[in-house]
This record gives structure tokens, C-alpha cells and sequence, in this order.
């Protein structure tokens, strides 16, 4: 199975309220699509999203990270050969961390693909769905609080609250969500490093004097201060993950050797891929570690790929691969599927994802 093009498109799906974090706004997923194409007509799916402000990556430079510089590497190479492959994308090109993770994807669909399996098969799981949880953007704790009645009524049993903007707020806008749901619900709260460590300490502390029932707390500080994370981390008791904080393997060995956080939240757009994200999971659990797994406001492809690694692991704490859920429309036919709280892979090889039916605009194709 010999590659033989690579095309590269533009993916946009209108959400069905804006989402909203400490760091940004927006009304849309827009992704990045890859589509590598074999000499026997098979194609692997991969796709990235663009979060200029979390990875550095813009969607203009993940096109031409893809197109000018990986692609054409990859062009005539047979996927026998994937470990080469998968060593040729990550050397390419320095960082370009979002660009990387929609080729690898690509590449484990191709994978996948001539060996006849569901890609989560292939990864070691046995079972083709996960629990996800739902986000709430950030805005006025009453809207929170009546946003969060209305996602439980809905069935999902974890959620994942925004906040990070002003610590008092965001203590109110806890509360205020604590207090409209049942107690057995669960809560992830992530600052996505809005606050000093001193507002973090503050605000923690007030979830553990009030008995709120937050599961963990995400990325509290700033993502390069990890002396503060620590810090926040020795003065609490609650379970503090790094996310922003760790990007690759090199990221989880410091956070392990410091003793920095609880847990790590794997995403493949900060670490370049399935491949990689294979490497912070097991240096994580060497070091006794938790994980999550996490993604950006992708398109139902990153979500695919992210659960398939997801559902292969034994002890993943939480998964937040909500974006199936925030979208109006799927205009991708096949792959992941939402049904109630959990994410559904399609029993087809690779991710199964067959095609679109709308929404998809060619950029360019390296043959």
C-alpha cells in the first residue's frame, strides 16, 4: 500500500452555542482535514484543529507545515514501513504540534485499514465506546447553573465547568452549578491557566471547605510555571492535573521527576499524535500518574482517534470528547457517533469514517 497523494482541506461545523474558555470565544470547529491516498484507492483520515493561543498553531501554518514540508516526504512511501513514517512526521518539522497529529492520524486510519481492523482494535482495546463528559463555557453562574440542569437532564453524569476569568466569580459560578444538580454528579473544573496560584489556593480551598464534590481541578496556572503548579498542587487536596503544561513525553518525564501534578491530560494536537500520546501515557502510569484524555474543539475525526486511543488504555480517568455533542450537524458519514453520554466508534477499519456530505473545502493535493 503505497502512498501515492495527500490532500489537504479546510472543515467548518457551526456549534450549537459559542464556546467560551478563559483564552477564547468561538461559534465554529474549524479543522484542518488530511487525506492520504494509497495506490490500491484507500484513504486515511486525519484532521487538526487550530488553537494558536494553546498550541501555537494558526490554520494557515498547519497547512503549510502539511503541505510544504511533511507531505512531500511521505509521498511514495509504502505504509509497511509505518514506524519510519511515523519518525519521518515527527522530524520533519520543529513543534508544529497540530499538523504532525493530523498526518499520524492519517497514517494509523491507513494502518488500520490493510490490517482489516477498527482502529481501536488495532490499538488493543475491546470495547468501541467511552464515557464522555460535557463542557460549560464560562459565563454568569446563573446561566451556568440552568445550562448544567439542562445537560444532566440530558443524561451525562460528568461535567466539565469553565472558569478561570475572576476567582471569585468562578467560586459563585461552582457553587451555583453544585447546588442546581445533584450531588452524584460530577464536576471538573478547568481554569485553562487563568489564575495566579494564590486566586488558585483560593478558590480550591472554598470547593474543599463546601464539600462541592469537584473531581479535579485542570490547569490552574500558567502552562510554563510549573513551579506554581507544584505549589498549588503541595497546598490542596484536591487532584490537580497539568494540561497546557505538558505537551510531549519530555514535558510528562519533568512533571513526573518534580512531582507536579496529580494527573495529565493526553491531547493529540499538543503532542503531534496517537504515537506520542502512546509515550506520556506510559511514562505517566510508570510514575503512578493519573490520565485524562482530552481534545481540542475538534471535528468528529480528532474525536474518533482520541477515543480509539482512549478505549484502548485500562485506566483512563475521564474522558472529555465533547465536541460531537456541541456541533449542529456531523457532515462526516461514518465514524464517531454520540449516543446519550458516550462516544461510539464504528465497527468498520480505521475510524470508519466514509466520507462527508457537506462543509469540506479542498485547499491543496501533493502528489
Amino acid at each position: 500500500m503505497q502512498i501515492k497523494s495527500i490532500s489537504i482541506a479546510k472543515l467548518t461545523i457551526p456549534l450549537i452555542r459559542p464556546f467560551i474558555t478563559a483564552i477564547r470565544q468561538t461559534d465554529h470547529v474549524e479543522d484542518i482535514v488530511v487525506m492520504i491516498k494509497t495506490d490500491c484507492g484507500t484513504i486515511g483520515y486525519g484532521s487538526a484543529a487550530a488553537t494558536p493561543l494553546i498550541t501555537g498553531d494558526s490554520k494557515e501554518s498547519i497547512i503549510s507545515a502539511i503541505q510544504n514540508i511533511i507531505a512531500p516526504k511521505l509521498i511514495g512511501k509504502n505504509i509497511n514501513d509505518f514506524n519510519q513514517l511515523l519518525y519521518i512526521v515527527q522530524t520533519a518539522i520543529k513543534r508544529n504540534s497540530s499538523a504532525k497529529a493530523a498526518v499520524d492520524i492519517a497514517l494509523h486510519d491507513l494502518l488500520a485499514k490493510w490490517c482489516n481492523l477498527p482502529l481501536y482494535q488495532l490499538l488493543g482495546g475491546a470495547t468501541n465506546h467511552i464515557e464522555t463528559c460535557i463542557t460549560i463555557s464560562v459565563k454568569e453562574a446563573k446561566v451556568m447553573a440552568e445550562e448544567a440542569k439542562l445537560l444532566v437532564a440530558q443524561g451525562f453524569t460528568t461535567l466539565k465547568i469553565k472558569v478561570g476569568l475572576n476567582a471569585e466569580d468562578d467560586i459563585e459560578r461552582i457553587q451555583a452549578i453544585r447546588e442546581n444538580i445533584d450531588h452524584k454528579i460530577k464536576i471538573l473544573v478547568d481554569a485553562n491557566q487563568g489564575w495566579n496560584a494564590k486566586s488558585a489556593i483560593q478558590v480550591i480551598q472554598n470547593i474543599e471547605k463546601h464539600h462541592l464534590n469537584v473531581a479535579l481541578v485542570e490547569q490552574p496556572v500558567k502552562a510554563d510555571d510549573l513551579v506554581n503548579l507544584k505549589y498549588v498542587r503541595d497546598s490542596v487536596n484536591s487532584f490537580i492535573v497539568a494540561d497546557e503544561a505538558c505537551f510531549s513525553p519530555q514535558d510528562a518525564l519533568a512533571i513526573a521527576k518534580n512531582n507536579v501534578s496529580d494527573g495529565i491530560n493526553i491531547k493529540l494536537m499538543k503532542c503531534g499524535g496517537l504515537d506520542t500520546a502512546n509515550a506520556i501515557y506510559h511514562i505517566a502510569n510508570s510514575a503512578s500518574i493519573g490520565c485524562m484524555v482530552g481534545c481540542m474543539l475538534e471535528s468528529p475525526i480528532g474525536v474518533a482517534a482520541m477515543t480509539s486511543f482512549a478505549v484502548s488504555k485500562p485506566n483512563i480517568l475521564y474522558a472529555d470528547l465533547d465536541p460531537i455533542a456541541l456541533i449542529k450537524d456531523n457532515p462526516i458519514v461514518g465514524g464517531a457517533k454520540l449516543v446519550g453520554n458516550q462516544i461510539y466508534l464504528a465497527n468498520e477499519p480505521g475510524l470508519g469514517i466514509q466520507g462527508f456530505n457537506q462543509g469540506l473545502e479542498l485547499v491543496s493535493e501533493i502528489k
